[in-house]
């Protein structure tokens, strides 16, 4: 591993509480001590929100246990799409590498070791997109696997993989049913992933995850994910801007990181995948998506697509 940890990008916005625990917890990381952290706190959109930003930018300055803390306060609210695109952009372009948490993220002791094993093993690895930190609460899932496309809770990627990211949402939406892969991408991360894609489409959302997850999903790149979490999301209790208030992604952490696997195939884990697929599904509106949604739903989205050519 290199002497120097990949820095990290944390980005936060209103949640005082939220921002104290995630960093407390990544601080509480042994590699903590040589790791760069860069704190992006995005401005107020209003009255209300000021005294809360200002409360999360109080927290940022009082920030220790990092080898250097550079902050970055915008006097003006960006929303969440522009704060993570361009915070990464820059990251990378300064850097080559980036670890990606948001401020309802607590990371385990073990995160930023699994991260940056993680950055190192595969930067020379093409195949590999990025590297992703929570898990699910799925039995049986295998200690690491690969899935195609990307991820958003606790992530990490280098700038060569970064530089595949894709803004439009209707052109990703228009290649991956002009390619015959909507079933696909619909199976990968459940049903919920096509309905997402196709609200930011059409302006509904500000989300920048399921371009990154599209974007490369059509470039064929993997991502490396844990059987078990090293992350967990705080974030589902109605206070972020796309998660709604439920308990039903909570995990256990990992209780020990040995190191990854040196014999581990770079190859998509089609088990893997479609237990994900399962579990998003059942989430989706509390009952298991069938086949009737997805049909509904990709008829839409065909026709959506032939609309917007």
């Amino acid at each position: 591993m290199r002497a120097a940890c990949a820095p990290v990008a944390f980005f936060a916005f209103n949640r005082p509480v939220h921002a104290t625990r995630a960093l407390a917890a990544l601080a509480a990381n042994p590699e903590a001590t040589n790791t760069d952290l860069h704190i992006f706190v995005d401005g107020p959109r209003n009255e209300a929100d000021a005294a809360l930003v200002a409360d999360v930018e109080r927290i940022a300055r009082s920030t220790r246990g990092f080898r250097n803390i550079d902050i970055v306060a915008s006097p003006a609210n960006k929303g969440l799409y522009a704060s993570i695109t361009d915070g990464v952009g820059r990251m990378v372009a300064d850097a080559g590498r980036v670890i990606v948490v948001e401020d309802d993220i607590v990371a385990s002791p073990h995160f930023l070791r699994y991260m940056n094993e993680g950055l190192e093993r595969y930067a020379a690895d093409a195949r590999v997109g990025s590297i992703h930190a929570y898990s699910p609460p799925i039995a049986g899932l295998p200690d690491y696997f690969f899935l195609r496309g990307g991820d958003c809770w606790g992530w990490a990627t280098w700038a060569d993989r970064w530089s595949l990211f894709r803004s439009d949402a209707g052109a990703l939406l228009r290649e991956i049913v002009a390619s015959g892969q909507l079933d696909e991408f619909s199976k990968n991360h459940g049903i919920g992933s096509l309905l997402l894609l196709l609200r930011r489409a059409r302006g509904d959302n500000q989300s920048w995850a399921i371009l990154w997850h599209a974007s490369l999903f059509l470039a064929g790149r993997l991502t490396l994910h844990p059987g078990a979490s090293f992350a967990d999301n705080i974030g589902n209790d109605g206070s972020g801007e796309h998660a709604a208030d439920s308990n039903l992604h909570a995990t256990r952490m990992i209780e020990r990181f040995d190191g990854l696997p040196t014999d581990l195939p770079v190859a998509e884990n089609t088990v893997a995948a479609r237990a994900l697929g399962v579990f998003l599904d059942q989430l989706a509106g509390g009952r298991r998506a069938g086949k009737a949604g997805l049909f509904a739903l990709s008829l839409y989205a065909k026709w959506l697509a032939r609309a917007w050519r």
